[in-house]
């Protein structure tokens, strides 16, 4: 059983709070217009700690071949997000932990679990090529909205308001707060699909 699971870890440390680091990953609307392998992201079901979406992903080396990927998230507590994915017929589950280890630092562990049950065996030594490179790429990727967010909310800055009018408001003397479900724009391209359920 234990041939059958490819078990991959990475560590990163990035300059802002885990509430920055945890919005960025349940901020849905960055998905297609960030990540170049994303081509549409569908929220089923958006509630309290969990989410069900479905992907449309671009396979990698194919560009014109996508896949659709079902995706459960949920914030199991403050410093740990589960997320199981079925990716080209193979089942993964992700966990994401999240430590302050500073003012305005954090450490994030992605550990990476792929079932790789019958067949899907041989894609072992692929995957295991691949998903460093596709981890290096999204956090590169990624790092720049975090980074940005942190210097916004430390000037202020309010989701949907904007920057106080006076610079003299614009310095942040409360802690950054972490609030799911993550509040979405009217008319969110997210919320779309027919079987969305909208609350």
């Amino acid at each position: 059983m234990k041939n059958n699971l490819l078990d991959l870890t990475f560590k990163k440390e990035v300059d802002c709070v885990p509430e920055v680091a945890w919005w960025n990953y349940w901020d849905h609307e960055h998905l297609d217009v960030v990540h170049r392998n994303y081509k549409k992201s569908d929220i089923l079901y958006d509630k309290e700690n969990f989410l069900f979406r479905i992907d449309e992903i671009k396979i990698p080396l194919i560009p014109f071949i996508s896949s659709k990927t079902p995706i459960f998230m949920v914030q199991h507590n403050s410093e740990i997000m589960y997320c199981y994915a079925v990716q080209f017929g193979v089942t993964s589950k992700t966990t994401i932990t999240i430590k302050k280890t500073g003012v305005k630092k954090s450490l994030i562990k992605m550990n990476y679990k792929f079932y790789l049950n019958g067949w899907r065996i041989l894609l072992k030594p692929l995957l295991k090529k691949i998903i460093p490179i596709w981890n290096e790429r999204v956090w590169l990727e990624d790092l720049p909205i975090k980074l940005r967010r942190q210097k916004v909310l430390d000037l202020n800055f309010k989701d949907f308001k904007g920057l106080p009018l006076n610079i003299k408001d614009r310095n942040l003397n409360d802690p950054i707060k972490f609030k799911l479900p993550i509040t979405r724009p009217r008319k969110s391209t997210r919320d779309k699909h027919p079987l969305s359920e909208k609350f």
